[in-house]
């Protein structure tokens, strides 16, 4: 739990301290490392993330994404299934004020472990993406955090860790 309090901590470090530059845009990294948290439950299975990335460039970024997916009761943990992601949007603005912005145009969310009787779900996301940079891919583990309350388990906090690689 502590690891990824740190994770999000880091996240929203690196969102308040991604100024973009007065100069013009010098352009993007080839690859993201990204950090971020769930903003708010997922409504119509689309589920929103935003936070921090550092890129291969040795610049910093802000992103968000919002991603929509087949419910995850479609891929339950156990059943060798995945879920499909059937749309969405990322966008990313870098510390030097390039921006990126694109779609998500397929992928899957895969049910990698799930602590019984209520504890934390990971999943891996991996996204193919049609950007204003060309195409992209988005990989990363999901994590939620649950709890139980009244006798259901329930999601309280998400985190996810991973990477966006332009072509």
């Amino acid at each position: 739990m502590r690891r990824n309090l740190v994770l999000a901590g880091l996240a929203v470090a690196l969102a308040a301290a991604v100024v973009p530059g007065a100069g013009a845009a010098t352009g993007l990294s080839i690859v993201y490392a990204v950090a971020g948290v769930e903003k708010s439950v997922p409504t119509n299975n689309t589920s929103t993330f935003a936070g921090g990335a550092l890129g291969s460039g040795g610049d910093a970024a802000v992103w968000q994404a919002s991603v929509v997916h087949e419910p995850l009761s479609a891929c339950p943990f156990g059943s060798g299934t995945n879920c499909a992601l059937t749309g969405g949007s990322f966008s990313l603005t870098s510390s030097d004020g390039a921006q990126v912005s694109g779609a998500f145009t397929s992928g899957l969310i895969t049910p990698v472990s799930q602590q019984s009787p209520c504890g934390k779900q990971v999943y891996n996301v991996a996204g193919a993406l049609t950007t204003t940079n060309g195409p992209a891919a988005f990989a990363a583990t999901l994590t939620h955090y649950r709890t139980l309350l009244l006798g259901t388990c329930v999601i309280y906090f998400a985190t996810v860790t991973g990477s966006l690689q332009f072509a």
